[in-house]
């Protein structure tokens, strides 16, 4: 999306954030932002997933603001 002109991040976990940095930097684009929850998923309730969700907007919101990233 960044190619194209559009904002762009990549939202992983915990798990997968050295990967997620180096996929980015493999396809030249190393300062790519990444939004990194925490890691598992599968464990928790409902409710928890959303208040992590709910705190990863903010974060979410504020890199997609930021001038210079397109």
């Amino acid at each position: 999306m960044s190619k194209r002109g559009k904002a762009a991040l990549t939202i992983c976990s915990t798990a997968f954030k050295s990967l997620g940095h180096a996929q980015a930097s493999a396809l030249g684009k190393k300062d790519l932002p990444l939004v990194i929850m925490p890691h598992p998923f599968g464990l928790r309730k409902r409710e928890e997933v959303r208040a992590i969700a709910e705190k990863c907007v903010d974060e979410i919101v504020k890199l997609m603001s930021k001038d210079g990233n397109q």
